[in-house]
């Protein structure tokens, strides 16, 4: 079998040849971050109270004023109007332009002739086309997490269709049907049709996404930190786009098709990038994994000789032939593996809880809507940022675990500190700060299992290690909308089950092996060994290598 860095080793790991590749393969992340956040706006949760005829009729009644409303049909209790319900009096008795009927004195009943939404900031949202308020508000919460089930099926089926038909296929079949069903998602006319297509356009863009990722950690060898984790600072700059698109769309379907046809220029790109040679490789297709390297080589300015070919061929083992086809089964096989997964998948259910839980919160928040969330998004890149300048010298499970007992601790502090404000304006902004920190320890952590996965497990599994870890961090983010709507009853429940999480989380990542400056294994018997701490670096002397798994020679 060849070995890939060897010839990574003689190309360069990343030259101008894989940084424009992975340049234009991060396109991909910015559909998946405006899907992912969009509903923060497409179902912004705006003022609203009953409609109650004929008072809302402003023929009948031109004079009355949006407050007067309210205080005519709204009851009021604890500084605050309860907007499910209206007083009971019988309104068929009012005559324009006379107010007489309104008594305020009868018992609060549920709205009975639907809702009237303020559309000041937003002219139309899903919540207000298909009134998911009150007792349907379960629907839209319902919804959320049916999104981040299909996060979870396209997790598994494109980890496991990339490791059988290659990444550069899988991702050009995502990028298709998340077009497809983004389109059509913001063009359905009924509420049901709308949450199916809101879960294939999860799978379509979670899975290009997760391909991605695993394309450019596979093409960039030893430098796989620099692109890995900028492929998440492509998803938020996605993320971010979604203020700007929602700044100037205010209409739901407006702001939902033009999110979905940025999967567009993908369709151009793709032709311009070679499949991944590590996985020809690793499936034995040797001589196609050649031609591609010769691309890479071309790119770089370099050249690939027949020495070079020789001493990048290592042993086989038997147990990982090139013709077996893995499955995510393989992960929980061995002892030491299935005890690694089970960690990894636990901090990638965290993670994605947390994360999805502040992201799609930010109207919670004090402050702009638009402005939190852009904010939210250009911190994820700070955060990023230091993941990079930070994850080669502390190595993956310290920064891991550093980065997770950060965001748990700042999201119990920012929970204190809002209970305790009692309208101290400084104690507001003070728990909004902590928020925002617990916003950039959790967007690291992503950026680090990502990579850290990736680096755990060999080439042959290396996307169903990906999948299975999304797959984990689906069950994560499809709780994250209940765990919200909890606020409404406890207020401080929420970000305190996100941060003792968190906390626990880090705890355990010490656990994990280090995989910092380490090869990446090719086959699960050197993987393995790697856990069992007795892999050795593949290392040439004298034109031979030195195979980690049987410790023999080849010439």
């Amino acid at each position: 079998m060849i070995e890939f860095d060897r010839i990574l080793d003689k190309i360069g790991h990343l030259g101008k040849y894989q940084i424009i590749l992975c340049l234009l393969v991060y396109w991909l992340g910015v559909p998946a971050g405006l899907h992912n956040i969009a509903s923060v706006f497409y179902a912004a949760e705006v003022p609203f109270r009953c409609y109650v005829p004929p008072l809302d009729n402003t023929s009948a009644y031109p004079s009355l004023t949006e407050q007067q409303l309210y205080n005519y049909t709204t009851p009021y209790y604890d500084g605050e109007y309860e907007s499910c319900y209206r007083y009971g009096y019988n309104t068929s008795t009012c005559i324009p332009p006379s107010t007489s009927c309104v008594n305020q004195s009868y018992p609060a009943i549920a709205c009975d002739a639907g809702y009237f939404f303020d559309t000041s900031e937003f002219t139309s949202t899903v919540n207000s086309e298909w009134n998911l308020v009150c007792d349907r508000k379960i629907l839209g919460t319902m919804a959320t997490s049916i999104y981040f089930a299909g996060m979870w099926t396209g997790a598994v089926v494109s980890g496991n269709l990339a490791d059988y038909i290659g990444r550069k296929n899988t991702m050009l079949a995502c990028a298709v049907g998340n077009l497809i069903s983004g389109v059509a998602t913001a063009f359905t006319p009924w509420f049901e049709l709308f949450v199916v297509l809101r879960f294939f356009s999860a799978a379509f863009s979670h899975g290009a996404f997760l391909i991605m990722f695993v394309y450019v950690v596979e093409i960039t060898g030893n430098k796989r930190t620099i692109s890995g984790v900028h492929v998440h600072t492509a998803f938020s700059v996605g993320y971010t786009l979604n203020s700007l698109i929602a700044y100037f769309l205010r209409d739901w379907r407006q702001f939902y098709f033009v999110l979905s046809l940025t999967p567009i220029p993908y369709f151009i790109i793709h032709f311009f990038i070679p499949s991944s040679p590590r996985w020809h490789f690793s499936n034995g297709r040797d001589e196609m994994g050649k031609k591609v390297s010769e691309r890479f080589a071309k790119g770089n300015g370099k050249v690939i000789t027949e020495k070079d070919w020789t001493n990048a061929v290592v042993a086989e083992n038997d147990e990982d032939v090139s013709e077996r086809t893995y499955t995510s089964l393989d992960l929980f096989k061995s002892k030491r593996m299935c005890l690694i997964t089970i960690n990894c998948m636990f901090s990638w259910l965290v993670i994605s809880m947390v994360y999805y839980g502040l992201s799609l919160n930010a109207g919670a928040l004090a402050g702009d809507i638009f402005l939190n969330n852009a904010l939210n998004g250009i911190l994820e890149i700070v955060g990023y940022v230091f993941v990079q300048l930070t994850m080669d010298r502390w190595g993956r499970k310290v920064l891991l675990s550093f980065m997770m007992i950060m965001q748990g601790s700042a999201c119990i502090i920012s929970t204190v500190l809002s209970e305790l404000a009692d309208s101290n304006e400084a104690m507001v902004t003070a728990g909004v700060v902590f928020a925002f920190i617990g916003k950039v320890g959790v967007s690291g952590s992503f950026a680090i299992i990502f990579n850290f996965t990736a680096e755990l497990y060999p080439t042959v599994i290396r996307g169903n290690a990906v999948g299975i870890g999304s797959m984990a961090a689906r069950i994560g983010s499809i709780s994250s909308p209940f765990i919200i709507l909890l606020q409404d009853y406890v207020s401080w429940l929420p970000t305190s089950i996100f941060g003792s999480m968190s906390v626990l989380a880090g705890l355990f990542a010490i656990l994990l092996p280090e995989t910092m400056n380490r090869t990446m294994p090719q086959t699960i018997a050197e993987a393995e060994l790697f856990y069992a701490g007795k892999y050795q670096q593949k290392e040439k002397k004298d034109g031979i290598i030195e195979n980690p798994v049987t410790n023999s020679t080849m010439l």
